[in-house]
């Protein structure tokens, strides 16, 4: 009776695997079908900081063009930042 049990670290591998496989097969195939889906990235920041500002604005915008991404939106706790981030990205 043990010889017919399947070791747990085996079926773990393999539930894992056709479960990997279902969710790639069907995400993949749902996008497809979207027509200019995956055209065009848009970033959001969340926390407009200095470090955000003189940093990563920079980098992002000199990648921008090449990576076809954008900056879109801008998020912040404290009312003055976010105005000063949406005002800055305009």
């Amino acid at each position: 009776m043990d010889e017919m049990k399947t070791p747990r670290r085996s079926f773990l591998k393999v539930a894992g695997l056709g479960v990997a496989g279902t969710a790639v097969g069907f995400h993949a195939s749902s996008y497809a079908r979207i027509v200019g889906a995956n055209d065009r990235v848009r970033v959001g920041a969340v926390g407009f900081s200095d470090r955000f500002r003189d940093a990563l604005v920079p980098a992002f915008m000199e990648h921008a063009a090449k990576m076809n991404f954008e900056l879109v939106a801008v998020s912040d706790i404290w009312n003055r930042r976010r105005e000063e981030g949406v005002a800055y990205l305009q």
